[in-house]
């Protein structure tokens, strides 16, 4: 593949989320950072008497925070709390639900959703992280005063489900290769 000597487009990240069952939901936010850690996995060497085997651990799970500027009433907590969507008026539940988190970095215009088809193209590239079966584990809101109100939402999954399938999926657009839409979140269906 020939690079594409495009402008630096991937600072926009387009994020959307899923709660398994639910419907996807592009967030509004304006995020500042964005930090996805994890999936690392350490070797041992077992000394034996004809020299050493090596024993690979377990990867470690998977933890993606980001620091956002709420654009819309409903943009965090509805996630935090369980519930399906962002049209909640009122929480008052709280649950642990799963949820899908779609990135997207893209330089084409007019992208309105992380899951969105993204098709070949000529001058377009777009490059994508899927991560399935993700619990909201923290909420932290803050304002100084004379600022605005921040949300830091930190998600964490295990890097394997419980059959040993990868629980997160990369893929790039560019001008051989396509993205599809990405499916309908549910139990039997990741990405």
């Amino acid at each position: 593949m020939a690079i594409v000597q495009n402008k630096a487009w991937y600072d926009i990240c387009y994020i959307s989320l899923a709660q398994e069952g639910g419907s996807e939901n592009q967030l509004r936010a304006k995020t500042s950072s964005l930090q996805i850690t994890g999936g690392d996995f350490d070797i041992e060497s077992i000394d034996t008497f004809g020299g050493a085997i090596k024993r690979v651990g377990r990867r470690n799970d998977i933890q993606i925070s980001f620091d956002a500027i709420p654009v819309s009433v409903s943009d965090f907590d509805w996630a935090f709390h369980g519930q399906t969507n962002s049209a909640a008026a009122s929480i008052t539940a709280s649950a642990e639900k799963d949820y899908r988190l779609t990135l997207l970095w893209s330089s084409a215009t007019g992208i309105t959703s992380a899951a969105q088809a993204m098709p070949t193209h000529s001058s377009n590239e777009s490059y994508r992280q899927i991560y399935a079966e993700a619990n909201m584990i923290s909420l932290e809101n803050s304002q100084d005063a004379g600022d605005y109100l921040k949300a830091k939402m930190t998600f964490k999954l295990c890097y394997n489900d419980d059959t040993g399938a990868i629980n997160w999926q990369k893929a790039i657009q560019d001008t051989a290769n396509s993205l599809s839409a990405v499916p309908a979140y549910t139990t039997g269906t990741k990405f």
